[in-house]
């Protein structure tokens, strides 16, 4: 049996890592354009910024927004910064989604942007009610270890959160790498949809009545449990945790 000496299965980890940073930060902007979050002429995060939202090194990002230049999707101008390209819009749009009408005929055609307009804040959380447990159950048996610790720089972030805009940044992010965890495209696309909703003004207004800092700090608790059930590749006490969580923010929000 061939033994892979130790430092060339750390630069096997390191490209293994950069090539992951790639896909996610690729995501992380098509996932923004189609819900309307960035628009052709919007500037992109830094590249310091993008490091500690990822987790990689500078160079990986470095590497992962070249690719997203040599696509045609970003434009990076030195001194200024990146920038969303107008390519970028069609290439992010996602396949209509047919919406029920009285007719089938008259089916009317619905983008993500027009569906996170839609929703209700009840409507999300039924929707996270039923399958994010299921969600990280998954991310439990798939989570790679740079996965994992992206998990844990994410908890690390919202403690340093001075806004709640940046605590519920950090919140999102650290549910959609579950869901990214889980290897289910699907499960990142819905996840793109949960985000959206939580940009939306009726969702802002509610976390603003709600979410006190008491209530952020038992938030954080809770993430820190699911993370821990995931690192401990406990799925019973990842379902577990995150039903409880989902419950808890349920009430908060709700009452009941």
């Amino acid at each position: 049996m061939s033994v892979i000496p130790l430092a060339s299965r750390k630069s096997l980890n390191v490209r293994e890592r950069s090539r992951e940073l790639g896909v996610e930060l690729r995501k992380y902007v098509l996932n923004r354009i189609a819900t309307g979050q960035l628009k052709p002429g919007d500037k992109l995060p830094t590249e310091r910024e993008l490091t500690e939202m990822f987790g990689g090194g500078r160079g990986s990002v470095r590497q992962a927004l070249m690719a997203l230049e040599n696509e045609g999707l970003i434009a990076r101008e030195v001194g200024r910064g990146t920038f969303v390209r107008e390519a970028a819009a069609a290439a992010s749009a996602p396949r209509p989604l047919l919406a029920p009408a009285a007719e089938p005929d008259h089916s009317v055609p619905l983008d993500m942007a027009s569906i996170a307009r839609m929703a209700s804040p009840s409507d999300v959380m039924e929707l996270r009610m039923m399958i994010e447990p299921a969600v990280i159950e998954q991310a439990v048996l798939r989570a790679s270890q740079s996965e994992i610790e992206r998990m844990y720089d994410y908890l690390k972030q919202a403690t340093h959160a001075k806004t709640l805009e940046e605590f519920e940044h950090w919140d999102d992010m650290l549910h959609r790498a579950f869901a990214l965890a889980s290897r289910n495209p699907l499960f990142v696309a819905v996840y793109a949809m949960i985000g959206a909703v939580r940009l939306e003004a009726q969702w802002g207004e509610m976390k603003r009545r709600t979410l006190t800092d008491a209530a952020k700090a038992k938030v954080f608790d809770e993430h820190v449990a699911i993370v821990e059930a995931v690192r401990n590749r406990d799925a019973a006490g990842a379902r577990r945790e995150m039903q409880h969580h989902l419950g808890e923010i349920k009430k908060n929000m709700f009452g009941g």
